[in-house]
């Protein structure tokens, strides 16, 4: 649980810090799901392969630009947020 809040405190703390960031990026994803409703009902079944790559785009861009592979390891987020300790 303590995990958890944690990085749910992160989420936050990174909405405040960067909203235009913030809103691009929920910008982005109400249009991949306008591009999925509307492939979907076209009655083609490449809303599949819309969705599942307008979702998966964003994690990519985000490790080809240096996001570090351990950022969901709890040890390793709270050493980088707090050297210190």
């Amino acid at each position: 649980m303590k995990a958890f809040l944690f990085f749910l405190g992160s989420a936050i703390r990174w909405m405040g810090s960067e909203p235009r960031r913030f809103l691009y990026f929920h910008l982005y994803l109400t249009c991949v799901y306008f591009f999925t409703y509307f492939a979907k009902s076209g009655s083609t079944d490449i809303y599949r392969l819309i969705f599942t790559v307008g979702v998966i785009t964003p994690v990519f861009i985000s490790i080809s630009k240096g996001l570090p592979l351990d950022c969901l390891n709890f040890d390793a987020a709270v050493k980088k947020e707090f050297p210190n300790s």
